[in-house]
């Protein structure tokens, strides 16, 4: 553009020249010449510009116009000052006039206007003129050379300045536009039309003036010659164009850039700069053709409407086509936006994934470390609690609803630069890049989460655990996403319902949870023994049962003491090794059923702890049935005891079934801590339930808790379930519960669990009695 300006100034400031030139040399017939150029120059600057010669194939910025031999004409004819300032106003009067844009225009103009100083010059240097022309016409051979000079210099003039404006504009090299290989036929056609004006002026001043009739055939020729010449080429330009925008188009990757190379290559379809894409309808002086962009937008491909019907007609088609190639274009790059989205959206609750969120935590980290402020570049880390109660119990669909309700209250608690993801299952994370308060935040989450939300008429609540790590120097997006989920780790163990500020210690700590999965994998099964605690009939003090604890022998020299279940089970089920745990104690206590039998006189009650994993496995049943048979065998029977939330998973309800029919009872440990439901007691195989040691430990001293204990043991007696109240440890709690009418106790107050000799020996020091329901 500020090329083209600086050639539309140059031509200025010569046409300004011309015309002071004219003016110092005014005469009274300076008029009469002055309207005569005219009436000759005028009306064949107006055809010989109908017939451009375009010399690119690739586009039509470099199109050339014989409209020189006119300038040669006038300039045999009549006064140079005359003649240049005549052949301006053609020039001018030409080229505003025709159909294309104002720039391309004023630059035609212009660079035509720049033709005349320099074939002028080349005149005077031959010196074939005197004072009055630029050209006195004579039979010297020295006279049409220097018009053919004159014409080749104005050619380049026309050819270079062309070039570099194509070359600028299109960001094309200057040295591929000039070495273009139809430079050379353009220049001997321009100079087979200047030298027509040559022998115009020739015929005028030599011979007859009606001779000039017979310049008329070659000049025809000439024409009609260009004419097909162009639209051969138009026609070999449109289709090397629309080949180079099928494959350009379906490079690009991104919208703007697709809409910018359809821009560019409009304009070589089309063949003029004045080409554009853009969301206004075409004009009346334009074509155009519609692109659909995807998401309701629609662009429009316009070009200047030219006079003649047939080019006007082939600029629609190639437009067209163009316009078809452009809109595959679109929808494949809408396509693969829209898989990229979903590669890194949650489907569920429309918030960034993990893997949006580790690129923009990532992003967040370079900006921070530069601006020195890592210490507020803050990410929590929150795990909902109580959420796979609300998937068994309603559904997955109740569960993403209440997803994304969490969702929801996240985006209105926090705004202002933060970023909320769902990583994965209850899991979600937020990005704080510039936080000062963060425990005032981490209240604020903590209070959203606590709101109650209605699913399907029920009205369910969800806590939350908040892990939050600051940035530190050195943090990558993996150490900071480990440090805060570290931290939520820490809030679920000490209570649930918190947040707790990641700690180094706390990763030496996760790090010691990590090595004691890993030797609990590498564990052997003779590492995992068995204690017993006896369950006593609070009528008669005697052994009806055994509960079996599993022990962790984790050295192997076994001088340390022996690791309790509070300390491994909950990490066993997370790394899948308490299948096999499980599978150890059931094979150990159907071992044991026989000498347990003998040592206490009679059949024994044998409970063994099932974990929610071991149910999901398919081969579990199975085992169960074989360590029924062994136990039933020798005179005992087996009894499975679970936690409640497996009483309320929808999906294991077959497997409780199955189970049943094997010959094992069901017993529901810790009742009371989960969803206590009696629809659930009535529709599934349990037996018995135990009433968990938080509710026994107070009943001598709460009245709230020795009523919730006196309604369970109804409630056991109204189902006809056997009811077993565990943490019996003191003799008031007896009372209490014998009072109730509690059939069963289990607790340190009758006898601590014991390795397998230390309670035969226990067990032979008493009377027995069978367990009743």
């Amino acid at each position: 553009m500020l090329f083209d300006g600086f050639v539309a100034v140059c031509a200025f400031v010569v046409a300004v020249v011309f015309v002071v030139d004219l003016v110092h040399d005014w005469s009274s017939s300076t008029l009469g010449s002055l309207v005569m150029a005219l009436l000759i120059g005028l009306p064949l600057m107006q055809l010989l510009t109908r017939f451009p010669f375009p010399l690119s194939t690739r586009h039509a910025g470099v199109e050339l116009t014989f409209d020189v031999g006119v300038l040669v004409l006038l300039l045999c004819l009549l006064p140079t000052s005359v003649a240049l300032v005549a052949w301006t106003v053609c020039c001018l009067f030409t080229n505003l006039l025709q159909h294309r844009s104002w720039v391309s225009r004023i630059f035609n103009a212009a660079i035509s206007i720049l033709w005349a100083p320099v074939a002028w010059g080349v005149l005077v240097l031959f010196g074939v003129g005197d004072a009055q022309r630029a050209v006195t016409v004579d039979v010297d051979p020295v006279q049409p050379l220097a018009v053919a000079c004159a014409v080749l210099a104005a050619f380049a003039v026309d050819f270079v300045v062309s070039a570099i404006s194509v070359a600028v504009q299109e960001r094309t090299s200057l040295r591929g536009e000039l070495a273009h290989p139809g430079a050379l036929l353009g220049a001997g056609a321009t100079l087979a039309v200047g030298g027509l004006g040559y022998l115009g002026g020739l015929v005028e001043q030599k011979t007859a003036p009606w001779a000039a009739v017979l310049l008329v055939v070659p000049l025809l020729v000439a024409m009609l010659a260009t004419r097909t010449m162009r639209k051969t080429r138009d026609v070999a330009r449109r289709t090397e164009a629309l080949f180079e925008a099928a494959t350009a188009l379906h490079t690009q990757g991104r919208r703007a850039d697709l809409a910018r190379a359809l821009q560019k290559h409009a304009r070589m379809v089309a063949g003029t700069p004045a080409a554009m894409v853009r969301s206004v309808r075409p004009g009346p002086d334009e074509i155009g053709v519609p692109v659909v962009a995807g998401d309701g937008v629609v662009l429009y491909v316009t070009a200047p409407r030219r006079s003649d019907p047939q080019a006007r007609s082939a600029d629609e088609r190639a437009l067209e086509a163009l316009a078809s190639v452009g809109e595959a274009a679109f929808f494949r790059v809408g396509a693969s936006e829209e898989m990229h989205g979903l590669a890194r959206r949650d489907v569920v609750t429309g918030l960034p994934n993990r893997l949006q969120f580790s690129e923009k935590l990532a992003q967040e980290l370079d900006r921070a470390r530069t601006a020195e402020r890592l210490d507020r570049l803050t990410v929590l880390y929150l795990d909902l609690d109580g959420f796979k109660a609300v998937n068994d119990r309603f559904g997955h669909e109740a569960g993403d609803e209440l997803l994304r309700d969490v969702g929801n209250r996240l985006r209105d608690t926090l705004r202002g630069g933060s970023t909320i993801a769902r990583l994965g299952g209850d899991e979600f994370a937020v990005l704080l890049p510039d936080c000062a308060d963060v425990e005032s935040l981490a209240r604020r989450v903590l209070h959203a989460l606590r709101q109650e939300t209605r699913i399907r008429g029920h009205v369910v609540r969800v806590h939350g655990s908040i892990g939050l790590a600051r940035a530190r120097s050195g943090d990558d997006v993996g150490t900071l996403l480990r440090n805060a989920d570290t931290a939520m780790y820490r809030a679920k163990a000490t209570g649930k319902n918190c947040w707790v500020e990641f700690r180094p210690e706390l990763l030496e700590e996760e790090i010691a949870r990590l090595q004691v999965i890993e030797d609990l994998q590498q564990a052997p099964a003779e590492a995992f023994v068995v204690h017993y605690q006896p369950i006593v009939a609070l009528a008669t003090g005697e052994v009806v049962g055994l509960e079996a604890l599993v022990r962790w022998r984790r050295d192997r020299d076994g001088l340390s003491p022996l690791v309790g279940p509070d300390e491994f089970i909950s990490l066993a089920e997370r790394s899948g090794t308490v299948v096999a745990i499980g599978d150890s104690v059931l094979r150990q206590v159907a071992a044991d059923a026989a000498s347990l039998q003998v040592q206490a006189g009679r059949s024994l009650e044998l409970m063994v702890n099932v974990s929610p994993v071991q149910l999901r496995r398919a081969e579990f049943t199975e085992r169960v049935a074989a360590a029924v048979r062994r136990i039933t065998a020798a005179g005992c029977r087996l009894h499975l005891e679970m936690t409640e939330s497996v009483m309320i998973d929808e999906d294991s309800n077959g497997a409780l079934h199955d189970l049943a029919d094997t010959g094992a009872s069901l017993t529901i440990d810790d009742f009371g801590t989960g969803f206590s439901s009696l629809g659930y007691l009535r529709h599934r195989p349990f037996s018995s339930f135990k009433i968990d040691r938080s509710f026994v430990q107070d009943i001598a001293t709460e009245s709230t808790s020795r009523a919730l204990v006196e309604g369970m043991v109804k409630m056991g007696q109204a189902l006809d379930l056997s009811v077993v109240a565990e943490g019996v440890e003191a003799a008031d709690q007896a009372d209490i519960l014998r009072d109730m009418g509690c059939p069963l106790v289990q607790g340190h107050l009758y006898c601590r669990p014991l390795p397998l000799a230390e309670v035969q020996e226990f067990l032979a020091s008493r009377r027995i009695r069978s367990l009743s329901a």
